[in-house]
């Protein structure tokens, strides 16, 4: 097998979405904050949901979070995911307070379970970009 993910790479549809998955490619996992009101947000945009401001950064999380829920995917929906089927999706809840989809790497099916205590880790595409997945905490 090889040692990259065979799916295909993200295709951003915005600067912010291209600013996203930059970090990413980084190995950094990295979310909007509002410079006002200090709220975290994901998916990228312009304008804070909250108090309405146009100030943001980006910020560095800390990689850690939760399950909040997932799916199992028995079909593949492409071709590049023909050889990795069935494969689990999650919904985490990040420590910021911001929910992520992402795959899970380093459990069985199984062992999944809300509340469950996730980390991010990154694997590399084969077009150089990476993407986020998460596993068991560590600690």
């Amino acid at each position: 097998m090889s040692d990259f993910i065979p799916n295909p790479a993200p295709q951003p549809t915005s600067y912010l979405d291209e600013q996203f998955w930059a970090h990413c490619a980084n190995g950094v996992l990295a979310f909007q904050c509002c410079s006002d009101c200090e709220t975290w947000r994901h998916f990228p945009r312009f304008m804070c949901a909250k108090c309405g401001s146009d100030q943001w950064e980006w910020r560095e999380s800390s990689g850690r979070g939760e399950i909040y829920t997932w799916t199992i995917c028995y079909m593949p929906m492409s071709r590049e995911f023909e050889t990795i089927f069935p494969y689990a999706v999650l919904v985490v809840e990040m420590e910021e307070g911001v929910r992520i989809t992402a795959g899970l790497r380093d459990l069985a099916f199984e062992e999944l379970a809300i509340n469950l205590p996730v980390e991010v880790t990154f694997e590399p595409l084969a077009d150089g970009g990476r993407l986020p997945f998460f596993r068991p905490r560590s600690d």
